[in-house]
């Protein structure tokens, strides 16, 4: 069985240590548990990064997770 979780990514997300309001409030944040559903057997088979560059210095865009796990 497989899975496919996003986790979006933003470097503007940050003001210092802050974490702006919008969009980058989500920087860094999966759809899914990744922590949980890799403690619980499922493991990453690959990775895949969609999006870009946006305008100035700015970055945005979405790291994509396939997991898989056996079935029992």
């Amino acid at each position: 069985m497989q899975k496919l979780i996003t986790i979006y990514l933003d470097n503007m997300a940050y003001d210092g240590m802050t974490v702006l309001k919008g969009h980058a409030n989500r920087h860094g944040q999966a759809e899914e548990h990744l922590k949980e559903l890799l403690a619980d057997g499922w493991w990453i088979v690959s990775t895949c990064s969609m999006g870009g560059a946006a305008d100035g210095y700015s970055a945005r865009g979405w790291l994509a997770v396939v997991l898989e796990r056996n079935e029992p």
